[in-house]
């Protein structure tokens, strides 16, 4: 088994499993300016498609009329790297393939003003892509799930690609052939002193037939000087920022204009951020001239971290400022040869922690700065206009607006839509934003599970959400009511069930969080809501933990993907006695020899008295475990001494995330978390196994989803399968036929475009209450409160 070091598995887990705030969106990372067009980039899916938005002035403001990207990263799933560069009817995007196939995009503007696709800049003359798998291996994933950002920069016929890796940076010049419509790879640029680490390439830019490369994390930071000379592109210069002085990441930002070159050093956080001017001399040696510093500035405001020019002013972001709300600068040239600060840009809402100035274009009259980190990381970015009279405005813009709340009476799905929402044979009976589940910005929902209460018969909706279990009375489906939260550790990651009247929930990536219970029949005497409550009791032989089951009919839970501290049976089988809810007690340990993110580690399960067709295991507590590489059923009757007793794998496996049996327990449903994003498949997959022998458990088929949207939870109940297939939502599927599954309705519950693989939207549909309500958590949306309309075949 391959080992990658602790911080690479603790990316790994925040990417694949979902264990903390997800940075997925970050609208507003990369921006550009084509004439009167702006373009901002948003990296990856949620709330919209990763794409670089195309924005145009009209009388209703600023709206989008072009998205370049999507058509690539709607198919593929593979977001866009955080760079677009756009200028004189051009762009390029920069692609985050994580093949290394394709570099960038390329369009061109047509005298319409419409943005018509060129070509794909590829390392060679065509885009090489096999289709074929990646390794399922941890370095495999990582190249997947973490691949390497590219730096773009052009002029002519010149583009300069940077590809930024963990250990080495690659830059490259290529040409464009006219004649085959195709890039081709004419140099690579390296320093002398062959150094390429240090992030090599995180700033680009080239001007006057020079390449200026940032490394800003070389020591106090290099900025390189390549020119094409007879022999090939070659090092001209070393601008050394150790040897100017008092500053650190020099390099980080680059702009050049009129034979001067503005760089970046927006410090490390305990040192005041700066820009730096360099000119060439007659002797041809670059040297600083000035150096430019904010008024007022503090350490911590990363003034420097974007510059552009435009016009006959230099701007300057500092994502740092007021607590991280961050402020864009302008300064301008006297006719003194001073640079002094010119004009102030009038005050935005983006809020704190928006981090406004971490990217940055300009020309004159117009300026767009980002702000990835708005909204909880969705972002935002803002547009400054200078009016007739020379006054600046500013304009918010950000991807597909946020939804509303919907709790004024059902909505139907009438023709493929429910209030804007793709459905199919599914109403739309409320639905509930992470606002209205008491959600603070950036918070986000996880699992949910559904409880109802014997006595008084009402409904209640468990919802996972960030700071804790959010508990929704659904009684009556069309009017919900917020009951309260139970609080606990933070976690991006929670699982929830219930048994005896209980809620027992883990958080994931959430320190010391435990296994939390919470007794349901409080609830009865709450009069004031939305209430927070106190658990009523915490088992702590685990920390964090990624999933937990719960075996209703023998009383014990096991939490799996434990980390961080406490019994953690090396992520395997954690298994508790919850007899008596309010004191659970530990059980045992199963640790299996099966996993990815590492050996023995079990990503979820199903545990039952097992009573199905292979009568050897009658009466017999087996579970039924998703252990990334391996389906394992395990015996776990004696939890001193449990006794696997077999494995199945399938073809194209990429990750065995989950799965659910039928209910006379003779097929299990299994989904694969990463076969869509690597090429293991094209379409959702869900692989059937027949379970008649558990010593020798038989393939037994499959069933394709209609697009390739990632799935993540299934759960079954009578003939039926609810899935929650993260981008495309909610799929009901009838298994009448268990080898021969169809889907008979849907709802989607990300109404942003199309369904790529990714790992953003619904998390998991709950289907059990009596009432055929089915609810589901859409992680950056909130609680879906459903009923197909096809009922369910005894």
């Amino acid at each position: 088994m391959v080992r990658l070091e602790h911080s690479s598995l603790i990316l790994l887990m925040a990417f694949l499993l979902c264990s903390t705030q997800l940075p997925a969106q970050q609208f507003g990372r990369a921006v550009a300016i084509d004439g009167d067009q702006v373009l901002i980039l948003k990296t990856g899916t949620g709330r919209g498609p990763a794409a670089v938005y195309v924005y145009s002035a009209g009388k209703n403001g600023w709206a989008v009329t072009a998205h370049l990207g999507a058509e690539v990263t709607g198919a593929s799933g593979h977001g866009l790297s955080p760079s677009v560069w756009a200028d004189g009817g051009r762009a390029f995007v920069g692609s985050g393939d994580p093949r290394e196939a394709i570099y960038a995009l390329s369009y061109r503007r047509d005298t319409d003003g419409l943005w018509i696709p060129q070509a794909r800049v590829a390392p060679g003359a065509t885009p090489v892509n096999t289709g074929a798998q990646e390794p399922m291996d941890l370095p495999g994933l990582m190249r997947i799930l973490r691949p390497p950002q590219r730096i773009l920069a052009a002029d002519g016929d010149l583009l300069i690609v940077a590809t930024i890796r963990q250990d080495a940076g690659k830059v490259e010049a290529l040409r464009f052939v006219e004649q085959s419509g195709s890039w081709v790879v004419e140099s690579e640029l390296v320093p002398e002193s062959g150094d390429t680490g240090d992030g090599f390439g995180s700033a680009v830019a080239v001007a006057d037939g020079r390449v200026f490369v940032g490394a800003p994390r070389h020591e106090d930071g290099v900025v390189y000087v390549f020119s094409s000379g007879d022999d090939g592109w070659g090092e001209q210069a070393r601008i050394d920022g150790e040897k100017l002085g008092d500053m650190r990441r020099f390099g980080s930002a680059l702009a050049f204009d009129g034979g001067v070159l503005y760089v970046g050093a927006p410090g490390t956080g305990s040192d005041v951020g700066q820009v730096v001017i360099v000119r060439r001399s007659a002797g041809g040696k670059w040297e600083e001239t000035r150096r430019v510093v904010a008024s007022g500035g503090e350490r911590s405001d990363r003034f420097g971290t974007a510059v552009a020019w435009g016009g006959s002013l230099l701007w300057i972001g500092a994502p740092g400022v007021a607590e991280s709300a961050g402020r864009v600068y302008s300064f301008g040239w006297t006719t003194d040869g001073e640079l002094v600060a010119r004009d102030v840009l009038p005050p935005t809402n983006t809020g704190p922690d928006a981090r406004l100035g971490s990217s940055l274009a300009a020309s004159p009259g117009l300026v767009v700065a980002g702000a990835p980190a708005a909204n909880g990381g969705v972002g935002q970015a803002v547009v400054y206009s200078m009016d007739s009279d020379r006054e600046w405005t500013a304009a918010v813009v950000e991807p597909a607006g946020a939804l509303s709340t919907i709790e004024n009476g059902e909505v139907q799905c009438v023709e493929g839509k429910a209030a804007g929402f793709s459905c199919s044979q599914v109403d739309l009976l409320s639905f509930l934003t992470i606002d209205a589940l008491g959600g603070e910005v950036g918070e986000r929902v996880s699992d949910l599970w559904g409880w109802t209460d014997p006595e008084t018969g009402r409904e209640y909706a468990l919802v996972g959400r960030t700071a804790g279990l959010v508990i929704v009375d659904i009684t009556n489906p069309a009017t919900p009511i917020l009951m309260g939260i139970v609080s606990a550790n933070p976690s991006g990651a929670r699982d929830i069930k219930v048994y005896a009247d209980h809620a027992f929930f883990t958080g994931d990536g959430a320190q010391d969080h435990g296994l939390v219970v919470f007794d349901l029949t409080r609830l009865r005497d709450v009069t004031d809501t939305p209430a927070t409550f106190d658990p009523d009791a915490r088992y702590d032989g685990i920390q964090s933990a990624h999933n937990l089951a719960i075996d209703t009919e023998s009383g014990f839970a096991f939490a799996v993907g434990a980390s961080g501290g406490g019994e953690t049976c090396g992520g395997g089988l954690h298994m508790i006695d919850i007899r008596s809810p309010k004191e659970p007690l530990f059980a045992g340990c199963y640790t299996d020899t099966e996993g990815l993110i590492w050996a023995g580690r079990t990503h979820d399960t199903q545990c039952v008295v097992y009573h199905g067709p292979d009568s050897d295991y009658t009466g017999r507590q087996l579970c039924f475990a998703s252990n990334e590489t391996a389906l394992r059923i395990v015996d776990v009757t004696d939890k001193q001494n449990p006794v696997p007793i077999s494995t199945a794998s399938y073809p194209s496996q990429a990750y065995i995330h989950q799965g659910w049996l039928t209910e006379d327990q003779r097929f299990f449903y299994l989904d694969d978390e990463l076969d869509e994003l690597v090429g293991g498949t094209d379409r959702t997959r869900t692989l059937v196994w027949d379970l008649t022998d558990l010593d020798d458990p038989t393939y037994g088929g499959e069933l394709l989803g209609s697009d390739g949207a990632t799935d993540h939870n299934l759960y079954i109940k009578g003939n039926r399968m609810y899935q929650a297939n993260y981008q495309a939502g909610l799929r009901v599927i009838d298994i009448s036929d268990p080898t021969e599954p169809f889907e008979i309705g849907h709802f989607d519950t990300t109404p942003y475009g199309a369904n790529p693989p990714g790992f953003s939207g619904a998390w998991t549909a709950f289907p059990f209450f009596e009432s055929g309500t089915v609810i589901v958590s859409s992680m950056n949306e909130g609680l879906f409160i459903l009923r197909p309309e096809r009922p369910l075949v005894p």
